[in-house]
Protein backbone atom coordinates (compact mmCIF):
# COMPACT_ATOMS: atom_id res chain seq x y z
CA UNK A 1 0.00 0.00 0.00
CA UNK A 2 1.49 3.32 -1.10
CA UNK A 3 1.35 6.65 0.69
CA UNK A 4 -1.32 7.84 -1.75
CA UNK A 5 -3.45 4.78 -0.96
CA UNK A 6 -3.23 5.47 2.78
CA UNK A 7 -4.02 9.14 2.16
CA UNK A 8 -7.16 8.25 0.17
CA UNK A 9 -8.32 5.77 2.79
CA UNK A 10 -7.99 8.43 5.49
CA UNK A 11 -10.31 10.61 3.42
CA UNK A 12 -12.93 7.94 2.76
CA UNK A 13 -13.07 5.70 5.84
CA UNK A 14 -14.34 8.32 8.38
CA UNK A 15 -17.46 9.24 6.35
CA UNK A 16 -17.92 5.55 5.50
CA UNK A 17 -18.06 4.52 9.18
CA UNK A 18 -20.16 7.57 10.01
CA UNK A 19 -22.59 6.51 7.28
CA UNK A 20 -22.87 2.98 8.70
CA UNK A 21 -23.61 4.34 12.18
CA UNK A 22 -26.04 6.97 10.87
CA UNK A 23 -28.06 4.65 8.65
CA UNK A 24 -28.24 1.86 11.23
CA UNK A 25 -29.43 4.30 13.90
CA UNK A 26 -32.02 5.91 11.62
CA UNK A 27 -33.50 2.62 10.41
CA UNK A 28 -33.47 0.88 13.80
CA UNK A 29 -35.14 3.73 15.66
CA UNK A 30 -37.62 4.37 12.86
CA UNK A 31 -38.69 0.72 13.27
CA UNK A 32 -39.12 1.35 16.98
CA UNK A 33 -41.12 4.55 16.49
CA UNK A 34 -43.45 2.81 14.04
CA UNK A 35 -44.38 0.36 16.83
CA UNK A 36 -44.24 2.82 19.73
CA UNK A 37 -47.91 2.31 20.67
CA UNK A 38 -47.23 -1.34 21.58
CA UNK A 39 -44.12 -0.91 23.71
CA UNK A 40 -45.47 0.97 26.70
CA UNK A 41 -44.15 -0.44 29.97
CA UNK A 42 -41.75 -2.85 28.25
CA UNK A 43 -38.36 -3.27 30.02
CA UNK A 44 -35.56 -1.28 28.40
CA UNK A 45 -33.40 -4.41 28.18
CA UNK A 46 -36.02 -6.14 26.03
CA UNK A 47 -36.24 -3.13 23.73
CA UNK A 48 -32.46 -2.95 23.39
CA UNK A 49 -32.32 -6.68 22.66
CA UNK A 50 -34.99 -6.29 19.97
CA UNK A 51 -33.18 -3.33 18.38
CA UNK A 52 -29.81 -5.08 18.55
CA UNK A 53 -31.12 -8.16 16.74
CA UNK A 54 -32.11 -5.98 13.77
CA UNK A 55 -28.56 -4.68 13.27
CA UNK A 56 -27.17 -7.57 11.13
CA UNK A 57 -29.91 -7.17 8.51
CA UNK A 58 -29.71 -3.37 8.57
CA UNK A 59 -25.91 -3.57 8.28
CA UNK A 60 -26.11 -5.59 5.05
CA UNK A 61 -28.59 -3.07 3.63
CA UNK A 62 -26.60 0.02 4.61
CA UNK A 63 -23.16 -1.10 3.40
CA UNK A 64 -23.82 0.17 -0.17
CA UNK A 65 -25.17 3.46 1.18
CA UNK A 66 -22.18 3.98 3.47
CA UNK A 67 -19.84 3.18 0.57
CA UNK A 68 -21.61 5.76 -1.55
CA UNK A 69 -21.41 8.41 1.19
CA UNK A 70 -17.73 7.76 1.93
CA UNK A 71 -16.63 7.88 -1.72
CA UNK A 72 -18.71 10.96 -2.57
CA UNK A 73 -17.47 12.99 0.39
CA UNK A 74 -13.85 11.81 0.17
CA UNK A 75 -13.39 12.13 -3.58
CA UNK A 76 -15.40 15.34 -3.83
CA UNK A 77 -12.89 17.10 -1.55
CA UNK A 78 -9.97 15.75 -3.58
CA UNK A 79 -11.65 16.91 -6.78
CA UNK A 80 -12.65 20.30 -5.37
CA UNK A 81 -9.09 21.07 -4.26
CA UNK A 82 -7.64 19.77 -7.56
CA UNK A 83 -5.75 16.95 -5.87
CA UNK A 84 -7.26 14.42 -8.28
CA UNK A 85 -6.16 16.62 -11.17
CA UNK A 86 -2.60 16.68 -9.83
CA UNK A 87 -2.62 12.87 -9.49
CA UNK A 88 -3.88 12.49 -13.05
CA UNK A 89 -1.22 14.89 -14.30
CA UNK A 90 1.34 12.66 -12.59
CA UNK A 91 0.02 9.63 -14.48
CA UNK A 92 -2.18 8.21 -11.71
CA UNK A 93 -5.71 7.59 -13.00
CA UNK A 94 -8.83 7.93 -10.87
CA UNK A 95 -9.43 4.21 -11.22
CA UNK A 96 -5.90 3.48 -10.00
CA UNK A 97 -6.45 5.60 -6.88
CA UNK A 98 -9.47 3.46 -6.00
CA UNK A 99 -7.81 0.04 -6.19
CA UNK A 100 -7.80 -0.57 -2.43
CA UNK A 101 -11.33 0.78 -2.18
CA UNK A 102 -12.42 -1.63 -4.91
CA UNK A 103 -10.75 -4.51 -3.08
CA UNK A 104 -12.44 -3.43 0.14
CA UNK A 105 -15.83 -3.23 -1.60
CA UNK A 106 -15.33 -6.74 -3.01
CA UNK A 107 -14.44 -8.03 0.46
CA UNK A 108 -17.50 -6.32 1.94
CA UNK A 109 -19.67 -7.89 -0.77
CA UNK A 110 -18.42 -11.33 0.25
CA UNK A 111 -18.88 -10.50 3.93
CA UNK A 112 -22.41 -9.25 3.26
CA UNK A 113 -23.27 -12.48 1.44
CA UNK A 114 -21.83 -14.50 4.35
CA UNK A 115 -23.96 -12.54 6.84
CA UNK A 116 -27.04 -13.07 4.66
CA UNK A 117 -26.43 -16.82 4.71
CA UNK A 118 -25.24 -17.42 8.28
CA UNK A 119 -26.21 -14.55 10.60
CA UNK A 120 -29.09 -12.50 9.19
CA UNK A 121 -31.67 -15.37 9.02
CA UNK A 122 -31.15 -16.22 12.70
CA UNK A 123 -31.18 -12.54 13.72
CA UNK A 124 -34.37 -11.85 11.73
CA UNK A 125 -36.04 -14.88 13.29
CA UNK A 126 -35.05 -13.82 16.80
CA UNK A 127 -36.20 -10.25 16.08
CA UNK A 128 -39.73 -11.56 15.55
CA UNK A 129 -39.51 -13.99 18.49
CA UNK A 130 -38.29 -11.35 20.95
CA UNK A 131 -40.98 -8.94 19.76
CA UNK A 132 -43.83 -11.41 20.29
CA UNK A 133 -42.34 -12.95 23.45
CA UNK A 134 -41.03 -9.92 25.35
CA UNK A 135 -42.11 -6.66 23.73
CA UNK A 136 -45.67 -6.91 22.40
CA UNK A 137 -48.17 -6.93 25.26
CA UNK A 138 -51.19 -9.23 25.62
CA UNK A 139 -49.78 -12.75 25.37
CA UNK A 140 -46.50 -14.27 24.24
CA UNK A 141 -45.02 -16.45 21.53
CA UNK A 142 -47.43 -19.10 20.30
CA UNK A 143 -50.35 -17.26 21.89
CA UNK A 144 -50.45 -15.00 18.85
CA UNK A 145 -51.13 -18.02 16.62
CA UNK A 146 -54.30 -19.29 18.32
CA UNK A 147 -57.22 -20.11 16.06
CA UNK A 148 -55.12 -20.12 12.88
CA UNK A 149 -54.43 -23.01 10.50
CA UNK A 150 -50.64 -23.30 10.44
CA UNK A 151 -49.18 -25.08 7.39
CA UNK A 152 -46.03 -26.79 8.69
CA UNK A 153 -44.55 -28.95 5.96
CA UNK A 154 -47.05 -31.77 5.38
CA UNK A 155 -48.93 -30.96 8.59
CA UNK A 156 -51.77 -28.57 9.36
CA UNK A 157 -51.83 -27.43 13.01
CA UNK A 158 -54.65 -25.68 14.85
CA UNK A 159 -55.12 -24.92 18.55
CA UNK A 160 -57.76 -22.96 20.45
CA UNK A 161 -55.66 -21.19 23.08
CA UNK A 162 -52.24 -20.91 24.68
CA UNK A 163 -51.45 -21.44 28.36
CA UNK A 164 -48.76 -18.86 29.14
CA UNK A 165 -48.14 -20.23 32.63
CA UNK A 166 -47.35 -23.75 31.43
CA UNK A 167 -46.25 -22.76 27.90
CA UNK A 168 -48.64 -25.27 26.35
CA UNK A 169 -51.11 -25.13 23.50
CA UNK A 170 -54.67 -26.19 24.36
CA UNK A 171 -57.27 -28.17 22.36
CA UNK A 172 -54.94 -29.19 19.56
CA UNK A 173 -55.72 -30.59 16.12
CA UNK A 174 -52.93 -31.85 13.87
CA UNK A 175 -53.68 -33.36 10.49
CA UNK A 176 -51.69 -34.79 7.60
CA UNK A 177 -52.78 -35.88 4.13
CA UNK A 178 -51.08 -38.56 2.03
CA UNK A 179 -53.08 -38.96 -1.13
CA UNK A 180 -56.60 -39.78 0.06
CA UNK A 181 -55.42 -40.98 3.47
CA UNK A 182 -56.00 -38.58 6.35
CA UNK A 183 -54.21 -38.85 9.69
CA UNK A 184 -55.62 -36.57 12.36
CA UNK A 185 -54.66 -36.14 16.01
CA UNK A 186 -56.83 -34.44 18.63
CA UNK A 187 -55.16 -33.59 21.93
CA UNK A 188 -56.07 -31.76 25.11
CA UNK A 189 -52.64 -30.16 25.45
CA UNK A 190 -49.34 -29.96 23.61
CA UNK A 191 -45.87 -28.59 24.15
CA UNK A 192 -43.30 -27.63 21.51
CA UNK A 193 -39.72 -28.49 22.44
CA UNK A 194 -37.27 -27.79 19.64
CA UNK A 195 -38.74 -29.67 16.67
CA UNK A 196 -40.85 -32.06 18.75
CA UNK A 197 -44.54 -31.59 19.49
CA UNK A 198 -45.48 -33.57 22.62
CA UNK A 199 -49.24 -34.17 22.88
CA UNK A 200 -51.14 -35.31 25.99
CA UNK A 201 -54.70 -36.59 26.14
CA UNK A 202 -54.50 -37.49 22.48
CA UNK A 203 -56.68 -39.39 20.00
CA UNK A 204 -55.10 -40.47 16.71
CA UNK A 205 -57.13 -41.66 13.73
CA UNK A 206 -56.00 -42.67 10.24
CA UNK A 207 -58.80 -42.73 7.64
CA UNK A 208 -58.67 -44.03 4.07
CA UNK A 209 -61.14 -41.70 2.36
CA UNK A 210 -60.76 -43.57 -0.92
CA UNK A 211 -63.22 -46.04 0.64
CA UNK A 212 -65.97 -43.40 0.59
CA UNK A 213 -68.82 -43.15 -0.13
CA UNK A 214 -70.10 -45.79 2.25
CA UNK A 215 -71.67 -48.69 0.33
CA UNK A 216 -75.06 -50.22 1.09
CA UNK A 217 -74.49 -53.07 3.50
CA UNK A 218 -76.49 -56.26 3.34
CA UNK A 219 -75.29 -57.69 6.62
CA UNK A 220 -73.41 -56.89 9.81
CA UNK A 221 -70.46 -58.94 8.57
CA UNK A 222 -70.03 -56.55 5.64
CA UNK A 223 -69.95 -53.62 8.07
CA UNK A 224 -67.30 -55.33 10.17
CA UNK A 225 -65.18 -55.99 7.09
CA UNK A 226 -65.59 -52.43 5.79
CA UNK A 227 -64.76 -50.43 8.92
CA UNK A 228 -61.10 -51.59 9.22
CA UNK A 229 -60.59 -50.53 5.60
CA UNK A 230 -61.98 -47.05 6.30
CA UNK A 231 -60.38 -46.57 9.73
CA UNK A 232 -56.85 -47.80 9.12
CA UNK A 233 -55.62 -47.09 12.64
CA UNK A 234 -56.62 -45.46 15.90
CA UNK A 235 -54.73 -44.73 19.10
CA UNK A 236 -56.69 -43.27 22.01
CA UNK A 237 -54.73 -42.35 25.14
CA UNK A 238 -56.10 -43.77 28.39
CA UNK A 239 -53.20 -42.56 30.53
CA UNK A 240 -53.22 -38.78 31.23
CA UNK A 241 -49.44 -38.86 31.60
CA UNK A 242 -48.82 -40.60 28.26
CA UNK A 243 -47.64 -38.44 25.39
CA UNK A 244 -47.47 -38.74 21.63
CA UNK A 245 -44.31 -37.19 20.14
CA UNK A 246 -44.40 -35.89 16.56
CA UNK A 247 -41.38 -34.34 14.86
CA UNK A 248 -42.24 -31.19 12.90
CA UNK A 249 -40.11 -29.57 10.16
CA UNK A 250 -40.12 -26.24 12.07
CA UNK A 251 -39.34 -25.45 15.69
CA UNK A 252 -41.16 -23.12 18.02
CA UNK A 253 -39.16 -19.99 17.14
CA UNK A 254 -39.59 -20.61 13.42
CA UNK A 255 -43.35 -20.94 13.84
CA UNK A 256 -43.56 -17.62 15.66
CA UNK A 257 -41.33 -15.86 13.12
CA UNK A 258 -43.14 -17.31 10.09
CA UNK A 259 -46.78 -17.04 11.18
CA UNK A 260 -47.14 -14.30 13.82
CA UNK A 261 -46.66 -11.53 11.25
CA UNK A 262 -45.60 -8.04 12.29
CA UNK A 263 -43.86 -7.02 9.08
CA UNK A 264 -40.46 -8.40 10.06
CA UNK A 265 -37.80 -9.33 7.54
CA UNK A 266 -37.47 -12.67 5.80
CA UNK A 267 -35.84 -15.28 8.10
CA UNK A 268 -34.50 -17.46 5.25
CA UNK A 269 -30.93 -17.55 3.85
CA UNK A 270 -30.18 -17.47 0.09
CA UNK A 271 -29.43 -21.21 0.15
CA UNK A 272 -33.02 -21.88 1.29
CA UNK A 273 -34.38 -20.32 -1.89
CA UNK A 274 -31.82 -22.19 -4.00
CA UNK A 275 -32.89 -25.51 -2.49
CA UNK A 276 -36.53 -24.57 -2.93
CA UNK A 277 -35.97 -23.95 -6.63
CA UNK A 278 -34.77 -27.55 -7.00
CA UNK A 279 -38.23 -28.78 -5.97
CA UNK A 280 -40.06 -29.80 -9.18
CA UNK A 281 -43.49 -29.66 -7.48
CA UNK A 282 -43.44 -25.88 -6.93
CA UNK A 283 -46.25 -23.88 -8.47
CA UNK A 284 -45.24 -21.09 -10.90
CA UNK A 285 -45.98 -18.48 -8.22
CA UNK A 286 -43.84 -20.27 -5.61
CA UNK A 287 -40.98 -20.72 -8.09
CA UNK A 288 -41.14 -17.04 -9.04
CA UNK A 289 -41.05 -16.00 -5.37
CA UNK A 290 -38.03 -18.24 -4.75
CA UNK A 291 -36.14 -16.79 -7.75
CA UNK A 292 -36.91 -13.22 -6.70
CA UNK A 293 -35.73 -13.77 -3.12
CA UNK A 294 -32.58 -15.62 -4.20
CA UNK A 295 -31.54 -12.95 -6.70
CA UNK A 296 -32.45 -10.16 -4.27
CA UNK A 297 -29.97 -11.50 -1.72
CA UNK A 298 -27.23 -11.73 -4.37
CA UNK A 299 -27.98 -8.32 -5.90
CA UNK A 300 -27.94 -6.46 -2.57
CA UNK A 301 -24.71 -8.20 -1.53
CA UNK A 302 -22.97 -7.10 -4.75
CA UNK A 303 -24.40 -3.59 -4.50
CA UNK A 304 -21.23 -2.42 -2.71
CA UNK A 305 -19.19 -2.85 -5.89
CA UNK A 306 -21.91 -1.47 -8.14
CA UNK A 307 -22.45 1.63 -5.99
CA UNK A 308 -18.71 2.24 -5.82
CA UNK A 309 -18.49 1.97 -9.61
CA UNK A 310 -21.20 4.66 -9.82
CA UNK A 311 -19.85 6.86 -7.03
CA UNK A 312 -16.36 7.38 -8.50
CA UNK A 313 -17.34 9.38 -11.63
CA UNK A 314 -20.10 11.21 -9.77
CA UNK A 315 -17.70 12.31 -7.02
CA UNK A 316 -14.94 13.25 -9.47
CA UNK A 317 -17.18 15.20 -11.87
CA UNK A 318 -20.31 16.37 -10.05
CA UNK A 319 -19.70 16.79 -6.28
CA UNK A 320 -18.46 20.37 -6.08
CA UNK A 321 -18.98 20.82 -2.31
CA UNK A 322 -19.77 18.77 0.82
CA UNK A 323 -23.41 19.85 0.62
CA UNK A 324 -23.65 18.73 -3.00
CA UNK A 325 -21.95 15.44 -2.09
CA UNK A 326 -24.48 14.79 0.68
CA UNK A 327 -27.34 15.71 -1.64
CA UNK A 328 -26.05 13.38 -4.33
CA UNK A 329 -25.62 10.58 -1.79
CA UNK A 330 -29.23 11.00 -0.66
CA UNK A 331 -30.59 11.28 -4.20
CA UNK A 332 -28.68 8.27 -5.52
CA UNK A 333 -29.68 6.22 -2.47
CA UNK A 334 -33.36 6.95 -3.00
CA UNK A 335 -33.07 6.29 -6.74
CA UNK A 336 -31.25 2.98 -6.27
CA UNK A 337 -33.71 1.56 -3.75
CA UNK A 338 -36.71 2.92 -5.67
CA UNK A 339 -35.59 1.07 -8.81
CA UNK A 340 -34.74 -2.05 -6.76
CA UNK A 341 -38.14 -2.07 -5.01
CA UNK A 342 -40.06 -1.38 -8.23
CA UNK A 343 -38.18 -4.10 -10.10
CA UNK A 344 -38.75 -6.60 -7.29
CA UNK A 345 -42.46 -5.76 -7.15
CA UNK A 346 -42.85 -6.18 -10.91
CA UNK A 347 -40.92 -9.46 -10.78
CA UNK A 348 -43.14 -10.82 -7.98
CA UNK A 349 -46.20 -9.80 -10.00
CA UNK A 350 -44.91 -11.71 -13.01
CA UNK A 351 -44.79 -8.62 -15.25
CA UNK A 352 -41.08 -9.10 -15.99
CA UNK A 353 -38.60 -11.96 -15.45
CA UNK A 354 -37.39 -12.29 -11.86
CA UNK A 355 -33.72 -11.86 -12.81
CA UNK A 356 -34.37 -8.67 -14.79
CA UNK A 357 -36.54 -7.11 -12.10
CA UNK A 358 -34.15 -7.75 -9.22
CA UNK A 359 -30.93 -6.88 -11.06
CA UNK A 360 -32.39 -3.80 -12.80
CA UNK A 361 -31.06 -1.37 -10.16
CA UNK A 362 -27.52 -2.74 -10.42
CA UNK A 363 -27.61 -2.80 -14.22
CA UNK A 364 -28.91 0.77 -14.37
CA UNK A 365 -26.24 1.94 -11.91
CA UNK A 366 -23.47 0.37 -14.02
CA UNK A 367 -24.90 1.94 -17.20
CA UNK A 368 -25.09 5.41 -15.62
CA UNK A 369 -21.57 5.01 -14.19
CA UNK A 370 -20.18 4.15 -17.61
CA UNK A 371 -22.05 7.07 -19.19
CA UNK A 372 -20.68 9.52 -16.60
CA UNK A 373 -17.27 7.89 -16.44
CA UNK A 374 -15.48 9.64 -19.29
CA UNK A 375 -11.93 10.08 -18.06
CA UNK A 376 -12.46 7.49 -15.35
CA UNK A 377 -13.46 4.28 -17.12
CA UNK A 378 -12.98 5.27 -20.76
Amino acid sequence: MTRIDRYLLREILPPFFFGIFLYIALIAFSNLLARAQWVGGVPVTSLLQWIGLQIPFIFTQTLPLATLLGVLIGYSRLSRENELLVMQAGGISVLRTARWILLGAAALAGFSLYLSERVVPWANQQTAVVWWDKVATGTSGLGWLTGRDLKIGDYLLLFDSYDNAHQEIVNVRLQQWKGQTLSVVFAERGRLENYQLKLRGFRLYTLDLAKLPVPDFQSLDEVEQYLPQLVRAQNVSRDPQASLVITLPQNRDQLVANFAGGGFENPYPPSHWWRRLQNPTLTPTEAREARVNLHSALAVSLANLVILFLALPVAARRASSPAVALGLALGLTIAYYAVLSLGKLMALSGLIPAELGVWSANLLAVAVAFWLGKGVYR
